[in-house]
C-alpha cells in the first residue's frame, strides 16, 4: 500500500505539469532600464486566472512598489505592455476600486488616467525600450504635466474569444511585462520589466512528484539489500 501512493504521488505531480495552475502568478518588475545589472523590486504584476473554458479570463493588477514612483505621463512608454501567444484579438477592461478592489495606504488609481491601446495593425507595435522594441497590447497613461495624479496601481481585466488562460501570455524578449514610470517628484522616468518565471505553483508540483519518484526508488533499493 505504501508503494502504491508513492507512485500516485509522483505521477499526480508530474502529470500536473501540464495544468494550468489556477493560483495567482506573481511578476515581479525588477529589472530597470537604468541599472539593470542591479536588480530591485519596482513593483509587481499579478495574473489572476477567472472563469473557465470558453469564458475564461485573466485579471491583472500592477502595483509600484517603490514610494514616490508612478506611472510615467511623458515620452514614448506605455504604463504597461505584454504579449498573448498568437497575437489574438483581445478585449481589454479598466476595472474601477469601487468593483471590490479598495486601495490601500498610499495607493492612488483612476481608471479615467488610462487609455486601452487597440492594436489592430499588421506588424505593429508598442515600444518600452530596451525590454523589446515591439509589445503586441499596451495600456498608456495619459497624465502629463509632470505626472501630477502620482497614480501607482493599474486593475484591468482580458479576454479573448474562446477564453484566455495565463499560460497564454508569452514573452517579449525575455521580458513577461513592461512599465513606464517616473521616479517623482523630481527624479527621471525610465522602463521596468520583468523576466520570465515558471509559475510558482507548477513547481511545486513538479519538486512534489519528483520527491515521490526519489523515495520510490529509495524504498526499492532498500527491499533488494533487506532481501540480499
Amino acid at each position: 500500500m505504501r508503494r502504491f501512493w508513492l507512485i500516485l504521488t509522483a505521477f499526480l505531480g508530474l502529470a500536473a505539469m501540464a495544468v494550468p495552475a489556477s493560483a495567482d502568478v506573481v511578476y515581479t518588475l525588477g529589472c530597470s532600464s537604468v541599472a539593470c545589472g542591479s536588480p530591485s523590486n519596482y513593483g509587481t504584476v499579478t495574473l489572476k486566472q477567472l472563469g473557465s473554458g470558453a469564458s475564461s479570463h485573466v485579471e491583472v493588477t500592477v502595483n509600484l512598489a517603490v514610494a514616490g514612483n508612478n506611472f510615467a505621463g511623458t515620452g514614448a512608454g506605455y504604463a504597461i505592455a505584454w504579449n498573448v501567444t498568437g497575437n489574438p484579438d483581445l478585449t481589454t477592461t479598466l476595472i474601477p476600486t469601487n468593483a471590490g478592489h479598495p486601495l490601500l495606504a498610499g495607493e492612488i488609481y483612476n481608471t479615467s488616467h488610462f487609455d486601452i491601446q487597440d492594436n489592430t495593425n499588421p506588424g505593429f507595435g508598442y515600444k518600452n525600450s530596451p525590454f523589446g522594441d515591439t509589445w503586441m497590447y499596451a495600456i498608456d497613461y495619459n497624465q502629463g504635466g509632470g505626472n501630477a495624479s502620482n497614480d501607482n496601481k493599474l486593475i484591468f481585466d482580458v479576454t479573448k474569444a474562446g477564453g484566455l488562460l495565463i499560460s497564454n501570455f508569452a514573452a517579449n524578449s525575455g521580458f513577461m511585462f513592461a512599465a513606464d514610470i517616473w521616479d517623482g517628484p523630481s527624479g527621471p522616468t525610465f522602463v521596468v520589466a520583468a523576466k520570465k518565471i515558471p509559475e510558482p505553483q507548477t513547481w511545486l508540483l513538479f519538486f512534489a512528484g519528483l520527491a515521490g519518484l526519489t523515495a520510490l526508488v529509495m524504498l526499492q533499493r532498500r527491499r533488494k539489500l533487506a532481501r540480499a
